[in-house]
C-alpha cells in the first residue's frame, strides 16, 4: 500500500494535496460546443470554458474518435469570459466527422460524441435545408420551444440567425455575454447547434440599444464581443472592420450582411450621401454577386427590405434601397433572395414583382402581427415562428421550396417558387391589401370638405380632356382612372394630364388620395397633385416621380413660366410598383409649408415654402403618364372663388 502510495504519488501528501487542487481548478466545459462555419475541407467550434485554458478539438471520422488528429485552438482568457473558437482543417468534402473539445490537452467530452457533414466542394451541385429566424426573446427560455422543434429535425444542417439574437440593449461585454450565455444554455439550441452549422449576423438589440447605429457608444467593443462568440469565416475584410462575410454551400453562395456597424441614423436626412452599408460593403457585396456563378444567391440583412417597411428598416435608406434594386435588374443578376428578420411576424415579398424577399421570427419574442403589405404574398403573426428553405441544386433546373414552422405544431405553409417567379419573369399572386377607410379623424386637424370613392361618378371633377379619364372597376369599387394621354397643351411646359376639382378654394388644406400608376417601368414614371390653382398659367404641383432631377419628383409652381421647382427637401424617387398607394398634401398659408407625405404620414418626403398663391383649387393627374385615383379626402375651409 505505501509502496503503491508513493509510485502514484511520489511528492508524497503535498503531491496529493496539489493533484486535488488541479483537479478542482481544472477547466471544463461550461457552454457548447456550438457548430460555427462548416466548409468542404474545415469545421469551426465556439467553446466557453469555466476558467483559463488553452483550447483544442479532436477529429475523427470514426465514431469512437479512433486515429484522432488534434487541432489547436487560441487560449481561453480571462478578457475574453474565456470564449472562444477553434478551426478543424485539411478535411474532406461531404464527409462525416466526429470532433470532441479538448480543454488543455485533455477532452472534456465522452461518448457519444457529436458528428458534422463536411459541405460539398464549392461550385458542386448539392441538396441542402437551411433554417433562418430572428428575435429571440428577452430570455432564453422564450425560444425553448422553436429550437426543441428545430432541434428534432436531423435533416437542418445550417441556422442562420438573422440579428436580435439577444436582448442586451448595450454595447457592454459583459452585458452581452450574460444574454448570449441565457440563449445558448437551453437544451434545444445545445443540441441544435452541436451538430448543424450556426452562423449569425446582428440587428439593433444584439448590437446596441433599441434602433441603434453606427454612433453608438462602445461599437468597437460590441464588434469583438461579436468575434469572440461567433465562429463565423470572416468578420469584414482585413482592412474594413465589421461583421459582413461570404461564404458557400456547393453552389448555393450566401451573403451575411452588416447593417449596423456603418449605418446612418435612421432619421437623418439623405443628401446623396446616407447610407446603411457604406461604400466599401457596398462594393463588397456587388462585385461578390458579380462573380458568382452560384445558382442561388441569398442576401441576409437584420433589416426588411420590402419598400412598405417601419423606420428602423431598409425604408428609411430610400436611396440605397432603390438603386440596389435598379443594380440587380441592370446588372442582370439573377437567383437572388433576400432574407431578413426584426418585424416580430414570418412575411414574403416579391419587390417590384422581381426579387422575393422573406422576413422571419419571431423565435420568442412576441408577435407584432401586421396587416397585409403591398408586394406581400405570405404573412404569418401568430407564434413563435422559424423558416426552413430546401434547395436542391441537383437537376438542370434547381428546385426551391420555403417552409414555415411554427412551434408546437410544426410545418403550418409550405411555397414552391419557380426560377422565373426568383428571378422576376413571372409574377407572384399577392394578398389582399385592407383599403382604408376614406375618412379617419386623425389624417388633419381642419375640417373634412369633400370625400370622393367615385362609387357614383366623377362629376364633381373637371379634366382638361374628359377623353383622357373615365370611371372603372377595380378590385370591386369605383377608381377614376387617367388612362390615355390628355390632348390638352398648357402655355407652359408643365403637366398635361389634370383634372380638378370643381368649385372649390382653399386657403389651408389637408388633401389625401390612393394612387396607382398603371405605366410602364422607366425613370419618370411619374403621377401629380395639383393645388392653389389659379389658371393654367399659376399654380402648384407635386410630381411624383420614380426617378429624382430638377424636374422630376420635386414640388414645382408654375407662374406665368415654365415650372419651377420649389422643393427644399425630397427623396431620390417615389418607388413605384403594381400596388396602391396613399400621398397627402398638407398645406398651411401663413408659414408658407408646404409638406408631402407617402405611405409614411409622419415623415414628410419632400417639404418646400412658398406663399405666391394663398388659395386656389387642388386637381389629380400626371405629368403625361397613365394611373388611377381613388378615396380622395379634403380637409380644410372652403373660401370664395
Amino acid at each position: 500500500m505505501s509502496n503503491w502510495f508513493h509510485r502514484r504519488y511520489p511528492h508524497g501528501l503535498l503531491g496529493l494535496f496539489l493533484l486535488a487542487s488541479y483537479c478542482v481548478q481544472a477547466a471544463h466545459l461550461e457552454q457548447g460546443p456550438m457548430l460555427g462555419h462548416v466548409g468542404s475541407q474545415e469545421i469551426r467550434v465556439w467553446v466557453r470554458a469555466s476558467a483559463p485554458a488553452s483550447l483544442g478539438l479532436m477529429v475523427s471520422p470514426s465514431s469512437n474518435m479512433e486515429g484522432a488528429t488534434l487541432y489547436e485552438g487560441p487560449s481561453l482568457e480571462v478578457q475574453t469570459d474565456f470564449n472562444g473558437h477553434v478551426r478543424a482543417t485539411g478535411l474532406t468534402p461531404s464527409t462525416r466527422y466526429h470532433y470532441a473539445v479538448v480543454l488543455d490537452g485533455k477532452p472534456v467530452m465522452s461518448a457519444p460524441y457529436p458528428s458534422v457533414m463536411t459541405a460539398p466542394l464549392e461550385g458542386t451541385p448539392t441538396h441542402l435545408r437551411f433554417a433562418f429566424g430572428s428575435c429571440v426573446g428577452h430570455q432564453g427560455s422564450l425560444a425553448a420551444a422553436a429550437w426543441g422543434q428545430m432541434a428534432s429535425d436531423p435533416s437542418i444542417e445550417l441556422l442562420l440567425m438573422l440579428g436580435d439574437n439577444h436582448y442586451a440593449d448595450s454595447t457592454d461585454p459583459d452585458v452581452q455575454r450574460a444574454a448570449y450565455y441565457d440563449h445558448r444554455g437551453v437544451a434545444g439550441f445545445r443540441a441544435l447547434s452541436s451538430r448543424s452549422s450556426v452562423i449569425g449576423i446582428w440587428d439593433d438589440h444584439d448590437f446596441g440599444p433599441n434602433d441603434s447605429d453606427r454612433t453608438a457608444e462602445g461599437r468597437s467593443e460590441s464588434l469583438r464581443t461579436f468575434q469572440s462568440m461567433w465562429a463565423n469565416l470572416a468578420y469584414g475584410q482585413s482592412d474594413h472592420p465589421g461583421i459582413y462575410h461570404h461564404f458557400q454551400r456547393g453552389d448555393i453562395d450566401f451573403f451575411m450582411l452588416d447593417d449596423r456597424y456603418y449605418r446612418w441614423p435612421n432619421r437623418s436626412e439623405d443628401h446623396g450621401d446616407k447610407t446603411m452599408l457604406g461604400a466599401r460593403q457596398w462594393a463588397w457585396l456587388k462585385s461578390g454577386l458579380k462573380a458568382s456563378k452560384a445558382k442561388l444567391k441569398f442576401i441576409a440583412s437584420g433589416s426588411e427590405w420590402q419598400k412598405n417597411g417601419h423606420l428602423d428598416s431598409w425604408t428609411s435608406f430610400r436611396r440605397e434601397q432603390l438603386a440596389f434594386f435598379e443594380w440587380l435588374e441592370s446588372e442582370q443578376i439573377e437567383g437572388v433572395i433576400l432574407l431578413s428578420g426584426d418585424r416580430h411576424f414570418t412575411g414574403g415579398y416579391q419587390i417590384n414583382q422581381r426579387v422575393i424577399e422573406i422576413t422571419s421570427g419571431p423565435l420568442g419574442s412576441n408577435n407584432y402581427a401586421t396587416p397585409n403589405l403591398p408586394e406581400m404574398f405570405l404573412n404569418h403573426g401568430e407564434g413563435k415562428l422559424y423558416c426552413v428553405f430546401d434547395i436542391d441544386t441537383r437537376d438542370a433546373t434547381p428546385k426551391v421550396v420555403l417552409e414555415v414552422h411554427r412551434a408546437g405544431e410544426g410545418l403550418i405553409d409550405r411555397r414552391d417558387f419557380t426560377m422565373d417567379e426568383i428571378n422576376g419573369k413571372a409574377r407572384l399572386a399577392t394578398l389582399p391589401v385592407r383599403q382604408p377607410a376614406p375618412e379617419m379623424a386623425s389624417e388633419s386637424d381642419l375640417p373634412l370638405i369633400r370625400s370622393d370613392r367615385f362609387e357614383q361618378g366623377a362629376g364633381s371633377w373637371l379634366p382638361t380632356d374628359q377623353n383622357a379619364w373615365r370611371i372603372m372597376t377595380q378590385d370591386g369599387s369605383k377608381v377614376y382612372s387617367l388612362h390615355r394621354q390628355s390632348a390638352y397643351r398648357p402655355p407652359h411646359r408643365s403637366p398635361v394630364n389634370i383634372s380638378r376639382l370643381k368649385d372649390v378654394v382653399v386657403g389651408d388644406f389637408d388633401l389625401l388620395a390612393r394612387v396607382l400608376t398603371t405605366q410602364r417601368d422607366y425613370g419618370h414614371r411619374d403621377m401629380c397633385l395639383f393645388f392653389g390653382w389659379q389658371d393654367p398659367e399659376h399654380f402648384y404641383y407635386v410630381h411624383l416621380g420614380q426617378a429624382m432631377d430638377d424636374h422630376a419628383n420635386q414640388i414645382f409652381i408654375v407662374n406665368q413660366a415654365p415650372r419651377v421647382k420649389i422643393s427644399e427637401h425630397t427623396t431620390q424617387g417615389t418607388p413605384w410598383d403594381a400596388q396602391w398607394h396613399t400621398v397627402k398634401i398638407s398645406r398651411r398659408v401663413a408659414s408658407g409649408s408646404i409638406n408631402v407625405y407617402w405611405d409614411d404620414m409622419e415623415t414628410p418626403v419632400m417639404r418646400a415654402t412658398d406663399r405666391t398663391f394663398l388659395s386656389g383649387q387642388i386637381g389629380l393627374g400626371s405629368f403625361d403618364d397613365t394611373g388611377n385615383w381613388d378615396d380622395v379626402r379634403l380637409y380644410g375651409q372652403v373660401l370664395e372663388p
